[in-house]
């Protein structure tokens, strides 16, 4: 939405290079699921906890979990040195202040957008029926 508003009234992009870095540093290495918090922060909090419990999962679909609030990335599981949460919400299409959970693969693409806390074995499925995750379980 913000990336929307900024190209229709200013007529250009946001251009996440001069932002710092974004997602396209994970591309090929990691999926990436980004929790994008809340006003008040509940529904992102929630989000964490219920990802945050299950590491071994996290570790071995190779996720990435970062949580953007107001213009803060943390890292909640894995590396997040340097990003630019203006960046990533750009490449997500994100407001800030409302929950959104955004699932990037590892090709850079969206492959999951929900506006309520989700299930990690939902978000465990979506990637299990990906191909190149079911080539990794295969080696």
């Amino acid at each position: 939405m913000f990336k929307s508003l900024v190209t229709e009234v200013l007529g250009v992009g946001v251009d996440p290079e001069q932002q710092g870095a974004s997602l396209k540093d994970y591309e090929w290495r990691s999926r990436v699921l980004i929790i994008f918090s809340d006003e008040e922060g509940t529904e992102a909090g929630r989000q964490a906890s219920l990802l945050l419990a299950r590491p071994d999962a996290l570790r071995e679909r190779d996720l990435v979990v970062l949580e953007i609030a107001g213009g803060l990335v943390r890292g909640l599981y894995g590396a997040a040195d340097e990003l630019s949460a203006e960046a990533i919400r750009a490449d997500c299409d994100v407001a800030p202040g409302f929950f959104s959970l955004v699932l990037v693969g590892k090709d850079g693409s969206i492959k999951l957008r929900n506006d309520h806390v989700t299930p990690p074995d939902e978000i465990f499925a979506r990637i299990d029926s990906m191909p190149m995750r079911r080539a990794e379980a295969q080696h």
